[in-house]
């Protein structure tokens, strides 16, 4: 909604941006109510699965780049559990109520991505991730990934 209005506002305004009456329509901003964004830590990048999966959503979206968003996540196979494993989150939906399944701790994959459970009976769909020393890639599970997908647990 905010994309469509935005778009539509600088559609209109561009013409006078660059004939230069813009500058007739602009008003001096008021610094004494302005604020400052106390700058960001690469401590708040880690997922809390205790929130609500539109709220990791937007925090993948408004973490991209610098310092995106990270998960601990163990995967278990036939043999046992794994090694516990630092993913970096690149890209993430979220998930349509009927996706949710009843154990809150489990992974489960569904077509293209991994459905971490959150709060409020939501999920988070994780489509494109990251491993440690690999490049981006997608998160459904794919032998040739290094990944050994079985069974996986946020931690």
């Amino acid at each position: 909604m905010l994309f469509d209005q935005g778009s539509k506002l600088l559609i209109r305004e561009l013409p006078s941006i660059f004939d230069g009456s813009a500058k007739l329509k602009a008003h001096v901003q008021d610094d004494s109510k302005a604020t400052l964004a106390p700058k960001l830590k690469s401590e708040e990048s880690w997922l809390s699965f205790s929130q609500e999966a539109f709220v990791l959503h937007n925090k993948v979206r408004a973490f991209a780049g610098w310092p995106g968003t990270r998960a601990k996540v163990q995967f278990v196979d036939r043999n046992g559990p794994l090694d516990i494993q630092e993913l970096k989150i690149i890209t993430t939906r979220v998930c349509n109520c009927g996706d949710i399944h009843d154990n809150k701790d489990e992974i489960t994959f569904k077509e293209d991505a991994l459905i971490f459970p959150c709060a409020g009976c939501s999920a988070l769909e994780v489509v494109e991730i990251q491993p440690p020393g690999k490049k981006v890639m997608n998160a459904r599970p794919v032998e040739e990934s290094g990944i050994h997908y079985g069974e996986a647990e946020q931690i």
